[in-house]
């Protein structure tokens, strides 16, 4: 945890000395203010995962460097005329692109997780309603409501249109009501 950040501990009435607050003087200071340093450096797990996952991330970057540098090295070794050396040379160009290999695939499922990670924190966004638009939502909503009132409509129409045309060719002379429905409710 890095305790160099920026605390301006004058506000609480204590002055820094000479030319600022460094390392322990400034960790006594905010300890006899009260004051609890690591609760301002405190990371959540998928933050400390993530973190973990970026520091792989340039660690095998270095590495594929390096090894990459390695097998070019040994391959302008492998046409040298010492045949102990050129096969000393071959062995650790194996080794190096195995190696690469082996990086690329850790570099693969790094990657993998990163992106899990990524789906994750937006589902979790979704579920707790972060990130969704009031506007949008409400919009949705109206249309769905339209879209089932027009339907319920035309049901209606339909089976009010079935049962008068039914009692005209029975020969019943008046108007009938439509048939109720489930959802038309006691009014």
């Amino acid at each position: 945890m890095d305790h160099e950040q920026d605390m301006d501990l004058a506000l609480l009435g204590f002055s820094p000395g000479g030319d600022g607050w460094r390392g322990p003087q400034r960790l006594g200071a905010a300890d006899a203010a009260g004051l609890e340093v690591k609760s301002t450096d405190a990371l959540s797990p998928l933050d400390r995962l993530a973190a973990l996952l970026d520091d792989l991330t340039t660690e095998m970057r270095e590495q594929f460097e390096l090894f990459r540098k390695l097998r070019a090295t040994a391959e302008k070794l492998i046409d040298g005329a010492d045949e102990a050396a050129a096969k000393a040379a071959r062995a650790d160009a194996k080794a190096a692109t195995d190696a690469i290999a082996l990086i690329v695939r850790t570099l693969e499922k790094i990657d993998s997780l990163q992106r899990q990670l990524a789906r994750d924190r937006g589902d979790a966004a979704l579920a707790s309603g972060e990130g969704e638009d009031e506007d949008a939502i409400t919009a949705e909503l109206l249309r769905i409501i339209e879209a089932q009132a027009e339907a319920r409509a035309k049901a209606r129409l339909a089976a009010w249109r079935n049962a008068t045309e039914g009692s005209a060719a029975a020969g019943i002379g008046g108007a009938i009501e439509p048939a109720s429905t489930p959802d038309a409710g006691s009014g």
